[in-house]
């Protein structure tokens, strides 16, 4: 039994050393955030099964002085719940040469509980890269970013840093849609089972860290001791099964409760007869004869209830236990069906002998079960008591509204729903990522539908009903956006610095705007502006002070997108002032007067060869009669009439006199 080998370690083994030309640095960047609590199609927790392929390259990888491999992980410390997800990446290992057994213990204790704050991960990794040489990124993720940053500019900032780095994309059970987006960043691997990511692993690691040729098969010399009460086991058998349920069965040696074998690297679990116990995640490293020492000792039998009959995402869960030894290190956890003992979504501790627990729901529906866990002196969790596994439900919520609407309309959207604090209702593009967002209102208890307005691009979106604290949409609603119906009213020239008298038909919402800007600005560009919930038609709008190319635009304030535009062409801003050629002092002057009359744009009188923001007795153009009064100074003398612009400049003067 001991020739046989695994069909996932045949994809994984690192033996023969390659022929590096230059130092090289790996850098394995693993997604922890709650999405990978999802099941791949081979029936593995994504996170499971990320964190075996991850251990067993680990395992199995080369040394070599020159090989430095690192690691980084996202959203393992802070859970997607909480403030701060947005930033949890730690580079947990340098890339340093190859710190194997750090790494394997890293890899084991990683929780999946965060967001997936990737872009901010490949940033970091800019400063991560310390030695020269062939540099590799390998990305290990279920989802795209959740946090709005920008992976294509994290990616090309990579490059403009000076790290050439070689960038992976392993996806872990993408979507089809969401793995193309990614293809176009680079190159990636979608895989839906533990056989088909360790392939991916290897292919991506083909020309950094595998052996070009066949590898042979090195082994390990592999003890096992095992105990019962603090004495060595005298009876029974240790049989070492591979991760795709190859056993391998290990002898007994002479010393009482010692078994041996040889192993190829790898991860095992051990299963010690007639105890009927099994021990989890042994690792056998490469180059390292392994030494394991299995305690059998009769554990306290912990009866474990969760009494509640229907369970909901995002609600109060009670575990309840009895007939604990009330020992230091007693623990409640909260796993998904079938993962391995040490894993958990969430945890407590459960002092004394018997007790009760409260808890928060997982915010994945699935099947679960509450663990009584008893560490034990390597801090190794072992399960004392399990309960029935219970499912968690998503809740039962609708959606109702139009399957089309227009662009920007305001869409009102029906919900019966228990609402839940942080529940939000909003759309986003067809085949988001679940967690995405774009636009979104808040439902309110005591009300049954909720108003947002529909997004400016026509195309396929879905409607979600979600919360803050789950990754999964508890409902979904797909519609299609159809063009919505613009048109402005408004002269095709006018003199710069004018005002217009403009009209539209267009979605009367606050986040949209109408307004003049310079023809080829960008979509939030804007000069003088109505919104068009509040604007009575017509509105006057003041052109900008530049003769040229313009457009007159509505465009969105939440998207920085012109939904509609018409060219507007500016002339020159022309004015003329004309009044008496004297008058006395202290008089009223009449004044004759053409010109922009934009905002701010006034005539004045002033002393000859003062400064064009200088000004005396003045009035306003804006709404301003063609012929207009100001009052002439009390000291006589030579004087000029102004039409003076906002910006203080002299469009029109005429000499006076004042006697």
């Amino acid at each position: 039994p001991l020739m046989r080998s695994s069909l996932l370690l045949s994809c994984l083994l690192l033996t023969s050393m390659p022929l590096w030309a230059e130092p090289t640095s790996v850098e394995l960047i693993l997604d922890c955030s709650g999405s990978m609590w999802n099941k791949l199609s081979d029936g593995r927790y994504r996170i499971d099964a990320a964190k075996q392929v991850i251990s067993e390259f680990i395992a199995t990888a080369p040394e070599k002085e020159d090989l430095h491999i690192g690691l980084r992980l996202y959203g393992s410390k802070v859970s997607h719940r909480e403030s701060g997800a947005c930033e949890d990446t730690v580079l947990v290992v340098p890339i340093e040469g190859f710190q194997r057994s750090a790494m394997l213990k890293l890899v084991k204790d990683a929780r999946a509980i965060g967001a997936t704050p990737l872009a901010i991960s490949l940033n970091a990794a800019v400063d991560d890269f310390t030695k020269p040489g062939q540099k590799q990124v390998i990305v290990f993720t279920d989802g795209e970013e959740s946090c709005g940053g920008d992976v294509a500019a994290a990616l090309a900032r990579l490059k403009a840093e000076g790290v050439n780095a070689d960038v992976r994309i392993i996806g872990i059970g993408l979507p089809p849609a969401v793995a193309e987006r990614f293809a176009v960043l680079a190159p990636i691997e979608n895989a839906n089972s533990v056989v088909r990511l360790a392939e991916a692993l290897k292919k991506a690691t083909s020309s950094t860290v595998a052996a070009p040729a066949a590898p042979m098969i090195e082994k390990q010399k592999v003890t096992v001791k095992v105990t019962r009460d603090a004495a060595p086991l005298v009876e029974g058998d240790v049989t070492l099964m591979t991760i795709d349920q190859v056993p391998l069965k290990l002898v007994k040696n002479e010393e009482p409760g010692t078994w041996t074998g040889e192993l190829v690297p790898g991860i095992y679990t051990a299963n010690v007869g007639p105890s009927g116990r099994s021990f989890p995640g042994l690792i056998v490293s490469r180059g390292v004869d392994a030494l394991f020492t299995l305690d059998v000792t009769e554990l306290p039998k912990v009866t474990v209830e969760v009494p509640q009959e229907e369970i909901f995402v995002m609600q109060p869960l009670v575990a309840i236990f009895e007939g604990a030894k009330g020992l230091e290190r007693q623990y409640l956890y909260i796993a998904p069906e079938g993962s391995e003992d040490e894993q958990y979504i969430d945890f407590e501790k459960a002092p004394g002998l018997s007790g009760k627990v409260e808890f928060r729901t997982p915010d994945l529906p699935g099947r679960y079960e509450a663990r009584f866990i008893q560490l034990d002196a390597a801090s190794t969790a072992v399960v004392c008591g399990r309960s029935k596994v219970f499912e968690v439900k998503a809740p039962k919520v609708t959606l109702e509204m139009p399957v089309e609407v227009p662009a920007n309309e305001p869409v009102t959207v029906k919900f019966q729903a228990t609402v839940n604090p942080n529940d939000w209702i909003g759309w986003v593009e067809e085949g988001a990522a679940d967690g995405d967002y774009k636009l979104y209102a808040r439902p309110m208890v005591g009300k049954a539908e909720v108003v947002v307005n529909a997004p400016a691009e026509p195309g396929n979106y879905e409607m979600r009903y979600a919360n803050d604290g789950a990754n999964t949409p508890f409902a979904r609603r797909a519609f299609k956006v159809i063009p919505a119906t613009f048109v402005i009213e408004a002269p095709a020239t006018a003199m710069a610095g004018s005002q217009l008298s403009v009209k539209w038909k267009a979605p009367l919402l606050s986040t949209l705007f109408i307004t003049i800007v310079a023809k080829g600005s960008d979509g939030g560009a804007y000069n003088d502006y109505y919104r068009l919930d509040s604007a009575a038609q017509p509105v006057k709008l003041t052109a900008p002070r530049t003769p040229g190319e313009m457009e007159i635009r509505i465009s969105s304030e939440s998207e920085s997108k012109v939904l509609f535009s018409q060219p507007l062409q500016l002339t020159e801003m022309q004015a003329s002032v004309k009044g008496p050629a004297e008058v006395a002092v202290s008089t009223p002057i009449a004044i004759e007067w053409t010109g922009p009359a934009g905002k701010g744009d006034y005539l004045t009188i002033t002393k000859v060869g003062a400064g064009d923001s200088e000004y005396l007795s003045y009035v306003y153009t804006l709404d301003a009669e063609p012929k207009v009064e100001i009052k002439a100074p009390e000291e006589a003398g030579d004087y000029e009439l102004r039409y003076t612009t906002e910006t203080n400049q002299v469009l029109a003067r005429q000499p006076i006199r004042v006697k």
